[in-house]
């Protein structure tokens, strides 16, 4: 009985398909797959077409009609994708960001799928941070906010985690994330970015006001940001409490880089080098996609080696900064540690 009410369904894609009516439709079955109940459970998967993914739920159609699932409930969504986005993928990983920004960009003109365009939108904001694009990459991730205030992409939001020299252009468009108060991501993004400038205090204000945002990853990656403030006075109770507030759950994935970068500088401003390498070690091996925060994360992790006296494992360190991260900022000290080091051992 069921597999003959099915058959009309099908006969309907398929010629759906066959007059070109709708290209949406005719992509391959999307797979959800759903985050384990229980530690150790197996994971669920959910096949349909995803009609709308967004910070709130994922809207599907299956062959049984339609359902929602709520997205804090979801792992994972596997779909097909244009060539452009994957080969632009690639790119990103490689770290051939202005490449990537190119065929990104390319992507989200054909794209016809909204949560997909908000994905590819979530890379190319990636990619822009990647290659000093502030300003571009901090608009395009409010474009995904317009449409999906809630969003999911929140480990895309380019976000200052170590200071740079001032830039007049990002600080100035800063100041104008910063004013929006009807918008969070966009207050956050402009605190962050005004943190080590002077405009520190008004930045201070906003982010404590952010702490008590309604949404859990706002109001910690607030409260994260603040933690670069206080990693000169954190005592180390202080830092293992930070710690704690990173393993409870509310930031997932790469949202998780830069927040474990203040934990391990906080662990070397302590002199705890062991638990400072272990934090700094988590965004480059983790996520090294967010280039700027892993290339950082491996600076500082080299300095506390060396301190530590694991002289030949901090040059290695370093190294791959020079090797995999030459477009950061952290190069050009890796590049003078590496040869104060090789000068110290030839003595």
């Amino acid at each position: 009985m069921r597999r003959r009410a099915i058959r009309p369904t099908l006969l309907i894609l398929a010629l759906a398909c066959f007059a070109k009516l709708s290209p949406s439709i005719c992509a391959a079955e999307d797979v959800v797959t759903l985050r384990p109940t229980s530690p150790g459970s197996p994971a669920t998967k959910v096949r349909g077409n995803v009609i709308d993914y967004t910070g709130q739920e994922l809207s599907l159609q299956t062959p049984t009609g339609p359902t929602s699932i709520a997205s804090d409930k979801i792992d994972f969504v596997e779909t097909d994708y244009r060539p452009d986005y994957l080969e632009a993928k690639k790119l990103l990983v490689a770290g051939q960001s202005n490449e990537a920004i190119r065929l990104l960009q390319q992507a989200t003109t054909t794209e016809t799928r909204a949560w997909v365009r908000r994905q590819i939108l979530a890379d190319t904001a990636i990619a822009m941070h990647n290659a000093g694009r502030i300003v571009e990459a901090g608009n395009t991730y409010l474009q995904i906010v317009a449409e999906d205030p809630q969003t999911q992409w929140i480990a895309a939001m380019p976000l200052s985690w170590f200071s740079l020299a001032p830039d007049f252009d990002r600080d100035r468009v800063a100041r104008q994330w910063l004013q929006q108060s009807t918008v969070p991501q966009a207050q956050l993004l402009g605190a962050s970015w005004l943190l080590s400038t002077s405009d520190r205090s008004q930045a201070t204000n906003v982010l404590n006001t952010l702490r008590r945002n309604p949404s859990p990853q706002i109001a910690m990656l607030a409260e994260a940001q603040l933690w670069q403030t206080k990693v000169v006075t954190a005592t180390a109770p202080d830092v293992k409490q930070w710690e704690k507030q990173l393993e409870a759950g509310v930031l997932r994935g790469a949202a998780l880089a830069g927040p474990y970068l203040v934990v391990g500088k906080a662990w070397r401003q302590l002199d705890n080098d062991t638990q400072a390498a272990l934090a700094l070690m988590r965004p480059p091996i983790l996520y090294p996609s967010h280039r700027p925060v892993a290339a950082e994360s491996l600076l500082q992790a080299g300095r506390s080696l060396e301190r530590a006296g694991q002289k030949d494992e901090a040059i290695r360190v370093l190294q791959e900064v020079l090797e995999k991260y030459g477009d950061q900022p952290a190069r050009q000290e890796a590049d003078i540690f590496i040869k104060r080091l090789a000068g110290a051992g030839s003595n």
